[in-house]
């Protein structure tokens, strides 16, 4: 009876105090070793980025010379001067996970979307939203160097991480910065704490990904509702920077402003246009009325 009482106890104290620490620490395994799977796929011409950076631990200059990739390595700008890729000719290899060299990447916060990249009130969203509640820790999601934390006007506490793999992410409405600028960083550390600071209504993570300048859909690059990569390897090429051809249309676009009684008939009628061509502007439905003193695309 008292070995069995003996085996009762022991079994006792370790479902009550052993197995919770044991289901914690597995949590946070299972969390920093999230899409860490490989996907093998076939290589082809592109460029490889990869080839230019060397150990996490070297100097910043080894990752980003100026005659590699980024020419410089600026502190207080935001947003590294935007190129062009609308007509890229090319394919650049980027490599975002590789196994073999443990370089992962770790979703920034596991959240449900509430906006995403594209076309806001005529103006682009260069970023995806995702929910969260003020204080939620959020996450680098690939190793890195630091390069900006500051307090923007718009983005509110903002942080800006240069990668291994050539990428900068952008983490912006944030309410605690827990990184300084020239950090090393890795997959999956705490960089921040979320919030409501900036240009936002409401608490959420405004997430970035942008290649020497250039926003990328992250929803290209991840799969949000997995928390996960599409791919190991991402084969950057103008299919990516199809935006940028419809903000240089934008630029052509022409607005006019609805006066009380004007319907979209007649608003054709004046300004020489077919009624289609509006509804298919302005992406809305046959039959939609028009409100006095909004604005519409006419070209």
């Amino acid at each position: 009876m008292n070995k069995m009482f003996r085996v009762y106890c022991f079994c006792f104290l370790i479902l009550t105090f052993l197995f919770p620490l044991l289901s914690m620490a597995q949590q946070d395994e299972a969390y920093l070793k999230l899409n860490q799977e490989q996907i093998v796929e076939t290589q082809n011409d592109s460029i490889d980025i990869i080839s230019n950076f060397y150990s996490f631990y070297d100097s910043l200059a080894v990752y980003f010379s100026e005659d590699t990739l980024y020419e410089n390595f600026d502190n207080e700008v935001i947003h590294y001067p935007k190129v062009d890729f609308s007509n890229k000719p090319d394919t650049t290899l980027i490599v975002l996970q590789d196994i073999n060299k443990r370089s992962f990447y770790v979703h920034p916060f596991i959240g449900d979307i509430t906006s995403h990249f594209g076309l806001r009130h005529y103006k682009y969203h260069y970023g995806t939203d995702i929910k969260l509640q003020t204080g939620d820790s959020v996450r680098c999601t690939f190793d890195g160097m630091v390069r900006i934390t500051k307090l923007s006007q718009s983005y509110g506490y903002v942080v800006v991480i240069r990668h291994l793999n050539g990428l900068e992410t952008l983490y912006a409405h944030l309410s605690e910065i827990n990184v300084k600028t020239d950090q090393l960083v890795k997959a999956g550390d705490i960089i921040a704490l979320g919030g409501n600071t900036g240009h936002s209504t409401g608490s959420h993570l405004h997430f970035e990904v942008r290649y020497l300048g250039a926003p990328i859909n992250p929803e290209d690059i991840i799969d949000f509702e997995r928390y996960k990569l599409h791919s190991d390897n991402l084969y950057l090429s103008k299919y990516h920077f199809r935006y940028q051809s419809e903000i240089n249309k934008l630029k052509e676009a022409r607005f006019v402003k609805v006066r009380r009684g004007q319907t979209l008939a007649s608003i054709a009628k004046k300004y020489h246009v077919k009624v289609k061509t509006i509804y298919k502007l302005n992406k809305v439905k046959k039959g939609s009325k028009l409100k006095a003193g909004s604005s519409i695309r006419i070209r």
